[in-house]
């Protein structure tokens, strides 16, 4: 088991936690401040290789330009953004790797599964 310290794991994910607007549930339901989640949870160690048994699979970190981060099923912390309509984009024909002549691995964004060129944002 190779615990780790959390409050150390996002100041490292996480340079400038004056950014943090706050930390809860995906839902908004249950948040503090970082500075009461991080003194309430300054001892709290886990390992992040068991991450998503270990802390919520629904804790956030929610920062003040609204973007945030939430974990991946690996426990990994992904930073997440809003996604933007690009100012050229286009219909698609195909979603699922069955259906397109051009997906033929696991995980296919749509891009690669329509074989898609460049679109502006």
């Amino acid at each position: 088991m190779n615990e780790h310290n959390l409050i150390d794991q996002i100041k490292d994910l996480i340079f400038d936690t004056e950014n943090i607007a706050w930390i809860g549930s995906a839902d908004g339901k249950l948040a503090m401040s970082w500075e009461e989640f991080s003194f309430r949870f300054s001892q709290l160690n886990h390992d992040p290789e068991e991450a998503t048994q270990e802390l919520a699979i629904d804790l956030v970190i929610v920062m003040k330009d609204g973007t945030w981060y939430e974990r991946n099923y690996q426990g990994d912390w992904q930073h997440k953004r809003v996604p933007h309509l690009a100012i050229n984009y286009r219909p698609f024909t195909y979603v699922s790797e069955s259906d397109s002549p051009n997906g033929s691995w696991p995980w296919s964004t749509l891009e690669e599964l329509n074989n898609c060129g460049e679109v502006a944002q």
